[in-house]
């Protein structure tokens, strides 16, 4: 190793060799000018210290002066002298490794110091409010000491910055452990915390067993035994108790006293440090159970104001790191499969986040919102369209029809539009979500053979049921094709107007033809609508022959069914329940009766209508399927049959 030329360590090991931070100037640079010529071949860099050896440290150590780390001195007689705080620190350093040998040596205290150290080299740090800050954020360095303040007279020890509050609270509990084996101490002391402890004789016991023939153990429990809490505070409590009485204590008294305030300290922080420990761990787990919660999907403004069953913010129980490590770990990449948080983004462009079991269920409840919304606009839409002798292209393009739909959806419910186009959709429906999830009610899917089912069968919006509909809403001229035809070849727009935009619109006789129903070939539509009717009514009774059993009626099989799948007590709620199940049925019927078919209208017809029905929302929650698919079957039977 290398001779040290740096002038600041040559003066610490200068005071070391004369053991005193004080040293005449003259006298070290004597012992410089030696050194510099000792190792002048070694180091060249000292050759500055062989002439003019006096005016060329004196700057030097004005220089360190200015920078406080040490002081410039001359007595009365014109001695000048340099005092360097940093030996007493070293000093105190060496007295703490000495502690760990020797335990029955008291701590330093303040006034061992001299009277001219440095203010910059001791810190105060008062125990019940600065003491806490070191245990994890605090400085670790042997360039000053800490002057430790109690609340009581007890006097103020000293320690290195060097040293962690970790160590201290070792060194204090060898203290302790040292007290209890004198004399009579601990028989003492356990018996007075038996009195104060009935009940618990056994665990106090054992604990100062542990403690004092386990040393190496009794930190750990020290910091995470829960039991441990009440333990030391009562024995703290006892020994502080029994020295308060004296006036005068030895050095070691003092020093007991000074571990007794550290132990009780650290004994308080970490038994609130467990304890906020476990309120974060419980609000965390309440932050996971309100993403279980309706609407399901929150963007961060909205997880930052959750609340726990009391009403109290969870953000305040957990830091903003613990939340931030939250969604990062929920929501993190995953090798094997989809993380159990997901994020999409609307075209708004705002984060939202959702647990991966909840999208099925949320996709479900947004399509129920949605379906009836997107319905009305268009078949308002189709009808303003009609009403002009003018048609969409997506009347017939089942592709045309399925992009119009995602485009509605976009602008009426982007949350939904978002769920849909998220990049985790078809690894969802890979892991296969959406049959294994308990929330989602039977009969509904978002995926078949992997793939996301379009959004009008999503929405369950029937191109033909829509176009039928806004027919319906006509005026009944359009029904009648001669007169139809003579309106609309005065009402036919000119040739030289353009659609508007985003809208596909053909103005051709062709459209007329696709759209007129097949009562438009005949001469009299009122005729053949009442053959029609005549003919379906027919077909209703074949049906209805395969269906009841000799010696029963309709009505009676409706009652018995209804009987089956509702079985609500109350009878007012009973009638309700049945009177949405008709209404649904009867403004379903009403709809699709004017485009049956009656050549193909038969018993695989009328099942074919009862499963879509069954399987709307309106039915879906409804748990008897057997029975209310039965009553389905019988009730479109019966609507038919009566219809005028």
């Amino acid at each position: 190793m290398s001779a040290p030329t740096d002038l600041y360590v040559l003066l610490r090991l200068y005071t070391n060799k004369q053991n005193s931070p004080t040293v005449l100037i003259q006298d070290f640079c004597d012992y410089l000018q030696k050194y510099a010529r000792h190792y002048l071949q070694e180091a060249p860099d000292l050759v500055m210290y062989l002439e003019d050896t006096a005016t060329t440290v004196q700057k030097e150590l004005e220089h360190l002066q200015d920078e406080a780390k040490l002081m410039l001195t001359t007595d009365v007689k014109g001695h000048k002298f340099v005092f360097v705080p940093q030996f007493l620190v070293d000093r105190i350093i060496q007295r703490y490794k000495e502690l760990d040998e020797h335990t029955e040596l008291p701590f330093p205290v303040a006034n061992e110091l001299p009277s001219e150290f440095p203010a910059s080299y001791l810190k105060p740090l008062y125990i019940t409010t600065d003491f806490g800050g070191l245990i994890e954020e605090g400085e670790r360095t042997n360039s000053y000491l800490f002057q430790l303040i109690f609340p009581d007279d007890t006097p103020p020890m000293i320690y290195p910055a060097s040293l962690s509050p970790e160590k201290l609270l070792d060194l204090s509990l060898a203290k302790i452990r040292l007290f209890l084996r004198k004399d009579e101490s601990k028989d003492y002391i356990q018996k007075r915390m038996m009195l104060a402890n009935p009940g618990k004789e056994m665990t106090i016991k054992n604990h100062l067993m542990q403690f004092q023939t386990r040393p190496t153990e009794s930190l750990s429990a020290f910091k995470h035994s829960g039991d441990a809490y009440a333990f030391w505070s009562n024995l703290c409590s006892f020994i502080r108790q029994d020295y308060a009485k004296k006036n005068e204590k030895t050095p070691e008294e003092a020093a007991l006293i000074q571990s007794i305030f550290i132990a009780e300290f650290l004994n308080d922080f970490y038994r609130n440090k467990t304890q906020q420990s476990l309120q974060r761990e419980t609000a965390l787990k309440n932050l996971e159970l309100c993403f279980q919660k309706p609407p399901y999907y929150y963007d961060m403004d909205a997880i930052t104001k959750f609340t726990d069953s009391r009403g109290v913010p969870l953000l305040g129980q957990y830091r903003s790191v613990d939340l931030e490590q939250f969604i990062r770990e929920k929501s993190g990449d995953s090798e094997s499969s989809l993380p159990p948080l997901l994020i999409f983004k609307p075209d708004s462009g705002k984060r939202f986040f959702i647990l991966k079991e909840k999208v099925v269920p949320l996709v479900l409840r947004l399509c129920n919102e949605t379906r009836k919304t997107i319905k009305d606009l268009l078949t308002h839409e189709w009808f303003e369209l009609l009403s002009s002798y003018r048609y969409d292209e997506a009347m017939n393009s089942p592709n045309e029809y399925e992009k119009k739909i995602e485009g509605m959806c976009r602008t009426t419910n982007p949350i939904l539009h978002a769920l849909l186009s998220a990049s985790f959709i078809p690894l969802l429906a890979l892991e296969g979500s959406d049959s294994n999830d308990k929330d989602t009610p039977h009969g509904f899917r978002m995926f078949d053979h992997g793939r996301l089912l379009p959004y009008n069968v999503l929405l369950m919006l029937d191109r033909q049921e829509i176009l039928t509909d806004s027919r319906i809403l006509l005026p009944f001229w359009f029904t009648i094709p001669i007169l139809s035809a003579i309106i609309r070849f005065f009402r036919r727009p000119r040739k030289k107007k353009t659609p508007s935009a985003g809208k596909k619109v053909v103005h051709q006789n062709e459209a007329l033809e696709e759209l007129d129903s097949a009562e438009s070939k005949s001469d009299d539509a009122h005729d053949a609508m009442k053959q029609r009717k005549i003919a379906l009514k027919r077909a209703v009774e074949e049906i209805e022959k395969r269906l009841i059993s000799e010696g029963s009626t309709l009505e009676k099989e409706l009652g018995e069914q209804l009987d089956l799948w509702n079985r609500n007590l109350d009878p007012g709620i009973k009638k309700n329940l049945t009177e949405d199940v008709n209404s649904l049925i009867r403004d379903y019927i009403r709809k699709t009766v004017k485009s049956i078919k009656v050549s193909t209208f038969d018993r695989a017809r009328v099942e074919n209508l009862t499963t879509t029905l069954v399987d709307s929302p309106g039915l879906a929650k409804i748990k008897n399927r057997e029975a209310l698919t039965a009553y389905v079957q019988l009730y479109i039977i019966h609507l038919i049959k009566n219809i005028n």
